[in-house]
């Protein structure tokens, strides 16, 4: 029963990620873009996506069973998806979530109504959902993306093992050693086994840790470090297997407009 539920939500996930009303994109970080995100949808694209994805299914479902309401506003992370790629980097975040992802109460507000409405689908409900998703998504054309998750991960382990990265990681560690902390790089510090980051309590320790963290980032031009690096790997890899990702953007910008052909018709 449990994985019917978490797959009705999982599902249901994919309809509200971005919400279903057009929200304004968030401020641009041109500090963290990459060269791969040139090939997957940006905010605003992946907001149209998702709304014409949720327009396909709460039609397909008419009759069966109402949609719950979807939340307009859309997490931190869905705005700035490159947010956490190099860990925690701004004292805010530290301060008030530690390791933890930052969540609105909203957010969780969202989740718990999303999982309880699953729970409540019948069998049969939850089989039309599923045909209705993959209609839908057959309709907006499917993007194989799992190429470019496997590039992207390789890159940014790539980049963790260059020598100018590996420079920067010791003089944070060194920056962390005066305040106290034995970690060997920022990962370490993330996974320290003090931390449950699935539970909703953040400790104080987590949070000072974290603190400490950001700013021996800034002291020691970490985050610029490996971003650039990282961003260099990406640029390689892309010449490398050109066409590969001309094939991604092309298919990337069909799926759009389809989902453009939707919201139009809706």
């Amino acid at each position: 029963m449990f994985k019917k539920v978490l797959a009705a939500a999982l599902v249901l996930l994919t309809l509200s990620a971005c919400g279903t009303e057009p929200v304004a994109p968030p401020l641009p970080a041109e500090r963290l873009a990459l060269p791969f995100d040139r090939y997957r949808p940006d905010f605003a694209q992946q907001s149209e996506i998702t709304r014409a994805r949720t327009t396909l299914v709460r039609a397909c479902l008419h009759g069966v069973v109402e949609l719950p309401a979807q939340d307009a506003a859309p997490g931190v992370l869905d705005r700035s998806p490159n947010l956490r790629r190099y860990g925690v980097i701004d004292e805010a975040s530290a301060t008030g979530y530690g390791y933890h992802f930052p969540r609105t109460q909203a957010e969780k507000d969202g989740q718990t109504e999303r999982l309880r409405w699953s729970a409540g689908l019948t069998d049969a409900q939850q089989a039309t959902l599923a045909h209705c998703t993959d209609q839908a998504e057959t309709t907006l054309t499917k993007v194989d993306d799992g190429f470019l998750t496997d590039a992207d991960f390789r890159s940014l382990r790539t980049a963790q093992a260059d020598p100018r990265v590996g420079a920067a990681f010791a003089a944070w560690r060194a920056c962390m050693a005066e305040q106290g902390y034995s970690y060997q790089d920022p990962p370490a510090a993330i996974s320290d086994r003090r931390w449950n980051l699935d539970s909703a309590l953040i400790p104080d320790a987590e949070k000072e840790t974290a603190l400490a963290d950001v700013r021996c980032k800034a002291e020691v031009h970490l985050v610029e470090t490996w971003h650039d690096v990282d961003a260099a790997v990406q640029e390689a890899r892309i010449r490398q297997d050109a066409a590969r990702f001309d094939r991604l953007a092309t298919a990337v910008r069909t799926q759009l407009a389809a989902a453009r052909r939707v919201l139009g018709s809706s």
